[in-house]
């Protein structure tokens, strides 16, 4: 089980670069409003205190598209939008304490879902797997120039 829970804190502290690669077939999944929501939640947390202009530019989408999302999450009360100290035209988005509660508590319930799921795997088939995670994540950041 140790090598599971390595496995499983590797994918959600490298789940950005999931979700910019996969950014459409995320976008896609109208039935998982909870995890459009998590993941959301994981890049605005990953991302803190940036501009919806400059988070737009993170994910390669405009800032038209990004909009009505960040709308949802303010009007949820899972973000705000905090004016830029040096430039009042700017407003930053943040986590509301709610929202980082929400992070905190769907983190345990995503872990408990993906060691059920990780369970019929050996310890060698989990060693296998984080192997192959790593190669996929050092792909994904070759692909974006980062290595």
């Amino acid at each position: 089980m140790e090598k599971s829970g390595k496995l499983i804190e590797e994918m959600l502290e490298d789940s950005i670069l999931y979700i910019k690669l996969f950014n459409k077939e995320l976008l896609n999944l109208s039935g998982k409003k909870f995890m459009k929501t998590f993941f959301w939640l994981l890049l605005i947390d990953q991302y803190d205190n940036r501009s919806m202009s400059a988070l737009a530019k993170t994910l390669n989408i405009s800032k038209t598209q990004i909009t009505p999302r960040i709308d949802q999450l303010v009007n949820d009360g899972l973000l705000e939008r905090v004016p830029d100290e040096n430039d009042r035209r700017v407003l930053r988005i943040a986590l509301t304490d709610e929202g980082k509660d929400l992070i905190k508590n769907s983190n345990i319930t995503v872990k408990e879902a993906m060691n059920q799921l990780f369970s019929p795997l050996t310890h060698d088939e989990l060693e296998e797997l984080c192997k192959s995670i790593e190669i996929i994540k050092n792909t994904v950041l070759k692909i974006q120039g980062v290595l």
